[in-house]
């Protein structure tokens, strides 16, 4: 059997009437009545009553009639559907943000109002394979050779402005190695860094609450429960009064935030063309520098 013949068995099924069903079809009559006989050979049952040039479905007939429709019809909606899965995949941008999600979510913002068209699958997945473009961050240059990197930022040491490390210019984390951490989640790039900062200092760092939204460790700080690692560009400015920016003496705290790109995408004019964007994007950030400190 084939979709053709089983075509053809459905027209003839519909009109009940050899020679209407081939012109439907635009076919002669006897190749439909020789298509037919192979389809009931093949199937070893007869399919059609027929008494003189008058056919009418029997009983096996109509089983296959309502058999064969839906499955007919899904195979001819089938290259229209296809057609708009494949673009809608050529639309849409998966992104696997494993840093800096602030400035990442401020960039697709903006790249939304150039190319309205485009969607965004947002992952948060250290172990995820399947993405466009992941995003995560090392200690110093260390990226994967296929990678590129984007920002170069010093981490910070956050104090409530209450703190007896407030009026200081600057902070070894040795100073506060007795101190609570508040702190990214342990399946974060950016808390492996931290901890790996603490570690050259001969201290694990006492964690006393784990958050992966930058919005609540500054709350958690400004309420004086704690002290946090911030870097410098990629959370964005540091409003709060009631929280100070600290430069880390030692050991030398900075950490790259880099771009993996799957060169395997099906969309990927517009996985370039994003990636061109967030370097410009974080380009004109760095340019706008914050201040270091915020001071009463």
């Amino acid at each position: 059997m084939d979709i053709l013949q089983l075509k053809y068995f459905l027209a003839a099924a519909e009109y009940e009437h050899m020679t209407r069903a081939a012109h439907s079809l635009h076919i002669a009559q006897p190749a439909l009545s020789q298509s037919i006989k192979h389809l009931e050979e093949e199937l070893g049952v007869v399919l059609f009553d027929r008494k003189n040039r008058s056919i009418r479905l029997n009983a096996c007939g109509k089983l296959l009639q309502s058999e064969l429709i839906p499955i007919i019809n899904t195979l001819d909606s089938m290259p229209l559907r296809l057609k708009e899965i494949d673009k809608k995949a050529s639309t849409t941008i998966q992104l696997n943000i494993l840093a800096a999600s602030v400035l990442i979510t401020q960039s697709i913002i903006s790249f939304k109002k150039l190319y309205p068209e485009i969607k965004f699958r947002l992952l948060q997945d250290i172990g995820e394979p399947d993405f466009d473009i992941c995003i995560s961050c090392t200690t110093s240059d260390r990226i994967p050779q296929t990678s590129v990197a984007l920002l170069k930022e010093k981490v910070l040491l956050a104090v409530p402005s209450i703190s007896e490390y407030a009026s200081l210019k600057s902070i070894t984390l040795k100073q506060v190695e007795k101190e609570g951490f508040i702190s990214f989640s342990g399946a974060r790039p950016f808390r492996a860094i931290c901890d790996e900062y603490c570690k050259e200092e001969g201290f694990k760092p006492q964690i006393i609450f784990e958050s992966d939204n930058p919005e609540c460790i500054k709350n958690l700080i400004a309420s004086n429960l704690g002290i946090a690692f911030w870097p410098e560009y990629a959370w964005g400015k540091l409003t709060a009064k009631n929280v100070v920016l600290l430069p880390i003496e030692h050991p030398n705290c900075i950490r790259t935030i880099y771009a993996t790109q799957n060169y395997n995408s099906v969309n990927s004019k517009y996985v370039n063309n994003f990636l061109k964007h967030l370097t410009k994007f974080i380009t004109n950030i760095q340019n706008n520098k914050p201040k270091i400190r915020n001071k009463k």
